[in-house]
């Protein structure tokens, strides 16, 4: 008897357990959503201009562009290359320093810089289009810069295309009422606002 109580205790705390794990997703914005924006981040089809300095003995390198292709890759002077896309500038930086040094020079140093930062809106927007992106921003702050959703607009399902591949459904109207629904938006990310059923 005191065993079979035993089991039936250990049954029911692993089902409160098991469903204490379990998260609603139409409840919540999806696990790692509320992240922070990496600014430094480089992505696919990034414009990024190339500095060499600190070159010993007078030798100037000049300055060059060079976009971020399909594979990732960024093509350096000399047909070098390195892997840029989803990386940070300080350590894209770094690698393409270790590519020069020491095997063409004693020393240098590189900079990158990108072009201006974007985010674009599209669909059941009444300005759709690309926006710069200024700074930290959400789903309904980016959809506002567009001049706020039209009459047909299906508020609850709008997608968010992340321009690392990922997409995430918003729902507007709970994100009206409670902040943290409104997912951030990120450079290189596409909002779009699909057209309601009639």
């Amino acid at each position: 008897m005191k065993l079979t109580c035993l089991w039936v205790v250990v049954f029911c705390s692993m089902i409160l357990a098991w469903s204490g794990c379990t998260t609603d997703q139409a409840d919540g914005p999806a696990k790692g959503t509320n992240q922070p924006c990496r600014l430094d981040e480089l992505h696919l089809g990034d414009l990024v201009t190339i500095t060499f300095s600190d070159l010993p003995g007078g030798v100037v390198l000049p300055e060059s562009k060079a976009r971020i292709k399909e594979d990732g890759t960024l093509t350096l002077p000399m047909n070098l290359s390195v892997l840029a896309a989803g990386r940070s500038l300080g350590v894209v930086e770094k690698e393409i320093v270790d590519l020069y040094v020491p095997k063409w020079y004693r020393q240098l140093s590189v900079t990158l810089k990108t072009e201006e930062k974007w985010y674009s809106v599209g669909g059941e927007v009444k300005q759709p289009g690309r926006q710069a992106y200024l700074g930290p921003t959400t789903v309904l702050r980016a959809i506002q810069s567009c001049g706020d959703f039209t009459d047909f607009a299906q508020r609850k399902k709008v997608e968010l295309h992340r321009a690392n591949g990922q997409r995430e459904i918003v729902d507007c109207k709970k994100a009206r009422t409670n902040s943290k629904y409104d997912l951030p938006v990120c450079p290189g990310d596409a909002i779009i606002v699909p057209r309601r059923l009639m």
